[in-house]
C-alpha cells in the first residue's frame, strides 16, 4: 500500500534511499525552515536596501543566496549527524549551528534595515547584544579562574 502511494517499486532503490534520508533528517526540519525564513528576509531586505540606495542589482548575488542556503543546510545536517553518531545529545549541535547561522543572518537584516531607514537603531541593538554577551563571557572567565584557584589550594 505505502509503496504504491510513494511510487516506490522494487527496482527504485534510489527513491527508497531518498525516503530514508528524508526520514533521518526529519527532526531538524524546523531548524532548516527557520534558517530559510531568515535567509529570505535577509535577501528581501538586501534587495530593498540596494534599490533604495540606487545601487546596481546583480543576479549573481541571488545565486550566492542559494549557495548559502545549501551550505547552511549541509552544516546543520553534519552537526545533526555528529550529534547522533557520537551520542552528543547534551550538546544539541544542530540547534547551536542553526542558531548561529540565524544570528549571522539577523545581523545582516539589521544592517539592511539601517540602510533602508537611515536610522542606526538596529546597529545600536547589535552593540547592546555584543556588550551583554561580552559581559557574560567575562563572568564565565572569572568563574573559571576562581575555580582553578580554589582547586590549586587544596
Amino acid at each position: 500500500m505505502i509503496k504504491e502511494v510513494l511510487f516506490i517499486g522494487k527496482s527504485s532503490w534510489i527513491a527508497q534511499l531518498f525516503v530514508m534520508i528524508i526520514a533521518y533528517f526529519t527532526p531538524i526540519h524546523e531548524i532548516i525552515h527557520v534558517m530559510l525564513v531568515f535567509l529570505v528576509i535577509d535577501t528581501i531586505s538586501g534587495i530593498w536596501a540596494s534599490l533604495k540606495k540606487k545601487e546596481k542589482f546583480e543576479s549573481g548575488k541571488l545565486r550566492k543566496t542559494v549557495y548559502k542556503f545549501l551550505w547552511y543546510t549541509v552544516a546543520v545536517m553534519l552537526a545533526w549527524m555528529m550529534e547522533k553518531t557520537f551520542k552528543l545529545g547534551w550538546a544539541n549541535l544542530a540547534s547551536i549551528t542553526g542558531g548561529f547561522i540565524c544570528f549571522v543572518e539577523l545581523k545582516s537584516i539589521f544592517e539592511n534595515i539601517t540602510r533602508i531607514t537611515d536610522e542606526p537603531v538596529f546597529l545600536k541593538i547589535l552593540k547592546i547584544i555584543k556588550r551583554i554577551g561580552s559581559k557574560h563571557i567575562d563572568e564565565i572567565n572569572e568563574d573559571e579562574k576562581s575555580t582553578l584557584n580554589n582547586n590549586g589550594k587544596s
